[in-house]
């Protein structure tokens, strides 16, 4: 009998165990009632940005969250409108508040502190509802199925970053959907060295993996980080460059040209370069390089690239989310982000659906001619908006483009 090849089982659903890290900072959500207090009769929330969750966004309103002993200003407000109303801190934010919030499951306010909120048009005293909120999951339905996870299931979830830790009794919520989040507070993100848009895994003991005589095989977990470069000659962007020629089969001029945007920011300023590695295990196996554009307020992606034994497990979602996080900590006043798709004689619009999937949208302008790149490669663009102020008027597409020309 032939024996089985380990190397060759299908180690499919592996890749199920990832999950993104979702770090939420002190928020305030409201009732309807408390809305209209705050912010006068007939009013409600406005859209800022989506968030991960279907239907919730991040509000334009802020709050100022009052306690006995001090005051948390422009506290952001997410929407939309619950059945009551709820102030979540961290640990760390409760001190200077005077607030001795309860770690609680997000809806549990019973027997909970109150504090005072004050809006542009109103004063709400709240006699209860603050809480430092568990870590918790919202997971899709679909994948929890084929997890053999169930609603209210408590999971263990591991970050290997700079710091490996490991986050236990994590309930699940489960949605039908959106994507799957892993949420914990700035004080949990602060000890673990994680970001939004990193990636974690899910541990769970009804999840095995069989060889095809059934055997259990204990497969080694994802140790997958990314990391901002700084200068070319650190390893991690050298390996990440190296693979631009290597792997993904651009020109040697185009690795000069990375190298030298790091090296010598002040010829493209005011505008920023940054360049980010994704490794497992001090191997790089991906790159994305991205722009900063302040006079239109949005970045420019021009290269992302993931090796093919990585791809087909959703990292270049992650890795994207990464890019977003890092924008937006930088430059909070982020619009969007134009995204480059390309077209070749072997790929036509190798990233377009990539890019799609994630809610970026075609632009099609007149005034915006085909342009090659120079890899001699046509391209088109794409835009995926940050915030709901975000516009795409004739004027800011042509500053835009002149800026994305010059930078290139």
């Amino acid at each position: 009998m032939e024996m089985n090849d380990v190397k060759k089982v299908d180690f499919k659903r592996e890749k199920k165990w990832l999950v993104m890290v979702g770090v939420s900072r002190a928020h305030v959500h409201l009732s309807q009632e408390h809305v209209e207090i705050l912010y006068g009769k007939g009013s409600s929330l406005t859209v800022l940005r989506d968030l991960g969750q279907a239907g919730q966004f991040a509000a334009k309103e802020t709050v100022n969250v009052v306690g006995p002993k001090g005051v948390l200003q422009q506290v952001r407000i997410i929407g939309p409108a619950r059945s009551q109303t709820q102030v979540e801190l961290s640990r760390t934010e409760t001190f200077p508040l005077g607030i001795n919030a309860p770690l609680r499951d997000s809806g549990r306010l019973e027997n909970t502190p109150g504090a005072v909120l004050i809006g542009p048009k109103g004063v709400v005293v709240l006699d209860h509802g603050c809480i430092i909120s568990k870590a918790h999951v919202h997971m899709l339905r679909k994948n929890a199925e084929k997890l053999d996870i169930t609603e209210s299931d408590k999971v263990s979830i591991l970050i290997k970053g700079e710091k490996t830790v490991c986050y236990h009794d994590v309930t699940v919520r489960l949605v039908d959907e959106g994507i799957t989040e892993f949420h914990i507070d700035t004080d949990e993100a602060n000890a673990a060295f994680a970001h939004t848009g990193d990636m974690a895994m899910i541990i769970h003991k009804e999840i095995i993996v069989r060889d095809n005589f059934g055997n259990i095989i204990e497969v080694d977990s994802d140790n997958i980080k990314f990391v901002e470069g700084q200068e070319p000659n650190e390893y991690y962007t050298q390996e990440g460059i190296r693979l631009m020629g290597s792997v993904f089969e651009y020109p040697e001029s185009v690795q000069q040209e990375i190298k030298e945007k790091l090296l010598k920011p002040q010829d493209i300023a005011p505008n920023k370069y940054y360049v980010i590695t994704a490794i497992e295990s001090n191997k790089v196996f991906g790159i994305a390089c991205f722009y900063w554009m302040p006079n239109v307020k949005m970045a420019y992606l021009e290269h992302l690239g993931i090796t093919p034994e990585y791809k087909d497990r959703g990292i270049g979602v992650f890795l994207f989310h990464r890019i977003r996080t890092l924008l937006e900590k930088k430059h909070p006043e982020i619009e969007g982000i134009f995204l480059e798709a390309r077209k070749n004689k072997e790929h036509l619009d190798d990233r377009k659906q990539f890019f799609l999937d994630l809610g970026a949208i075609p632009i099609d302008t007149a005034f915006y001619s085909a342009k090659k790149t120079n890899t001699g490669e046509e391209f088109s663009l794409m835009f995926k908006p940050e915030t709901s102020n975000a516009r795409l008027d004739t004027s800011t597409m042509e500053v835009a483009l002149q800026t994305i020309s010059r930078i290139l």
